[in-house]
């Protein structure tokens, strides 16, 4: 006798050609409703190996629908959605960062309410027959979105009162330290506030009979050599209490003029380029050193400041490394502020199949889901409810402490002009006054300018 191994694939491909030709019973509206789709979906950053075991778990309840996903290099990601939508082969989710949204947004697709999809299966005893029947399931509100999920959600993701996509996962930044290398520099305990970071950088520094640094404390205060430098400076703005923008506008560089180098701007870049100035006592990097990131992996700083996603590529890159993690210094424990860094999942406007891309969209979002991708990923959760719990957990608590207050600094249309902006504004306040200017004057005219530029790209 022939004998199928694999009934339930035979089954499904059976069905879906029965429904292909017209099924007994079935309305055209339900053979239409369930004939073969595929989603293509782009990320970034994002754990493949998770969205495709979501893709399968999906495949489960809509037999019809497969999730093709294509991870895409970040700075290839511009040119080739472009290119995609100018072809019409544009795919149906994208996953946009929270600093591209305002670029993206004309592109996308605003969330609905709600979405109304396919359920598809098989009953009978004797007689096997196809049923389908609709399913409308609610997306979240803006309410919801805005009691559910940390406050940096909501300020981002709904736009002219339109919601563009979700998240699954929402990144902030910590100290990370390197046990050894405090313990041979007498740390016993490591540093909770700037002062005492400041005292710990002067003792894990060590330079050679040339002056050159041998060790550095923290990779800080060059804009070229250390990948997280706008954050870190934008971070310092916000701790001095200034806005980097306000409904609209770049707000950082206001009374720039009046206040000279008072201003609270300044203090923040004071305090961050001293890090590189060899005549302070915290010098401790510089432009001749590697990236800040490498240098910690390779053992050659002692803290870094990074995101909870970078802690899978240090462990790897550096499995020996008795890596420790705390929250990031602030300058007011009464407020405290972090930054926020994370993905949002969103349908293409051009999509052909926006009910199942939204669905979709739902279903990896839903509180399960997110709580087995952050269990992947070791990132912190965006809902409330799931960060309580994270708190206590000794490798993601710094990051999830500080993902109620962290905030999005760059609301624009081209983040990467902000952020070399940013990194040219450091590297020019590092540079000398000319001989017979003013220093004031310069230091002004720096950062009016770097207003300016970041002004244009809102």
């Amino acid at each position: 006798m022939f004998k199928i191994k694999h009934f339930p694939i035979f089954l499904l491909l059976l069905t879906v050609i029965t429904i292909g030709q017209g099924c007994k019973g079935l309305s055209p509206e339900q053979v239409a409703a369930v004939q073969p789709v595929t989603i293509r979906y782009w990320t970034v950053f994002n754990d493949i190996g998770t969205l495709r075991q979501f893709a399968e778990q999906y495949k489960q309840i809509r037999p019809y629908v497969t999730i093709d996903i294509r991870q895409v290099r970040y700075e290839e990601f511009g040119n080739l959605f472009v290119n995609a939508l100018a072809d019409d082969v544009a795919p149906d989710i994208i996953s946009v960062h929270n600093r591209w949204l305002r670029q993206y947004q004309p592109r996308l697709s605003p969330m609905p309410p709600q979405v109304t999809v396919a359920n598809y299966f098989i009953q009978g005893k004797y007689v096997k027959e196809p049923v389908v029947q609709f399913e409308t399931r609610a997306l979240p509100n803006q309410n919801s979105i805005r009691t559910d999920y940390v406050s940096a959600i909501a300020e981002d993701i709904i736009i002219n009162g339109q919601t563009y996509g979700l998240p699954m996962a929402m990144d902030t930044m910590a100290l990370y330290y390197n046990k050894e290398i405090l313990d041979r520099a007498g740390i016993a305990v490591p540093p909770a506030t700037w002062e005492e970071l400041l005292e710990s950088v002067k003792k894990t520094t060590i330079f050679d009979d040339n002056g050159a640094i041998v060790q550095s404390g923290i990779p800080m205060g060059t804009g070229s050599n250390i990948d997280n430098a706008p954050d870190i400076l934008a971070l310092l703005m916000l701790q001095k209490g200034v806005d980097v923008m306000r409904n609209g506008n770049v707000t950082f560089a206001n009374n720039v003029r009046e206040l000279g180098e008072s201003h609270p701007a300044f203090e923040a870049l004071r305090f961050y380029t001293d890090f590189a100035r060899d005549s302070k006592e915290v010098y401790t990097w510089n432009n001749e050193l590697g990236d800040g990131l490498t240098e910690f992996i390779r053992g050659k700083t002692a803290f870094y400041i990074g995101y909870a996603f970078d802690q899978p590529r240090i462990r790897a890159r550096a499995p020996q490394m008795r890596l420790g993690v705390l929250p990031i210094p602030q300058l007011d424990e009464t407020r405290p502020v972090n930054i926020a860094n994370y993905w949002v999942e969103s349908v293409v406007a051009k999509s052909k199949h926006q009910q199942i891309a939204w669905d979709f969209v739902r279903f990896i979002t839903s509180p399960e889901n997110v709580q087995a991708y952050v269990n992947a990923t070791g990132q912190p959760s965006p809902l409330r409810t799931q960060i309580r719990q994270q708190v206590e957990d000794p490798a993601l608590g710094a990051f999830a402490s500080a993902a109620l207050t962290a905030k999005n600094w760059y609301i624009g249309r081209n983040v990467d002009v902000a952020n070399q902006a940013f990194r040219d504004l450091i590297d020019g306040y590092l540079e000398p006054v000319p001989e017979r200017s003013s220093q004031t004057q310069r230091d002004s005219t720096l950062l009016t300018n770097t207003a300016r530029t970041i002004q244009q790209t809102l």
